[in-house]
């Protein structure tokens, strides 16, 4: 399948955040499907994952008493996806914007960032900001996100998201080879 080419010559790749085993639950699960689809095109030349890892001397654990990503299996990208997953960073905090992620796109000239995944309110909302404040332009795809707090949480983000980084950087559709190139 050929890959897009923005007609400015800006690179963008896709973003996946947390598409794990541990952040699997009702409230999640039909995210799978939809981010399975999206990554079956092969529209995005790079394609990042993100593996959140709790450590017991989190602030999650300290502040919040949340227990959970201790192990391998509920770190484990779901199986669904995990064959997509060639570039994966590790993250232990709730954004994946960090030194590391910062230096792959500066050294492929990536200026554009389609971000998606869980919790819309949490890692995905802190990951486009953080993109946002050091320049790369983030949009988030609604569609192919998802909240464990349910929809009601999901929608928060979203409406957050929409005055911090701008309305029409939320894309509330699903995206294709061919409708991808209007945010251009």
């Amino acid at each position: 399948m050929r890959r897009v080419v923005p007609s400015n010559n800006m690179n963008f790749c896709l973003f996946v955040i947390d598409i794990q085993n541990g952040f699997i639950a009702p409230n999640t699960s039909h995210v799978i499907q939809r981010v399975k689809s999206l990554l079956e095109q092969n529209i995005f030349e790079y394609v990042i994952f993100t593996k959140f890892l709790n450590t017991f001397e989190s602030p999650y654990v300290r502040y919040l008493n949340w227990n959970k990503l201790f192990s391998e299996t509920e770190q484990k990208l779901v199986d669904e996806i995990q064959p997509f997953a060639k570039i994966i960073f590790h993250k232990y905090i709730y954004t994946g914007c960090n030194e590391e992620t910062l230096s792959f796109l500066k050294k492929r000239d990536i200026q554009t960032v389609f971000i998606c995944g869980i919790d819309t309110e949490g890692c995905v909302l802190k990951t486009a900001i953080d993109f946002f404040e050091n320049n790369i332009n983030p949009y988030v795809l609604e569609y192919y996100s998802a909240s464990n707090g349910g929809d009601t949480l999901h929608q928060a983000g979203i409406l957050v998201l929409s005055q911090l980084i701008g309305r029409s950087n939320i894309i509330t559709e699903p995206i294709d080879k061919f409708n991808i190139s209007n945010y251009f």
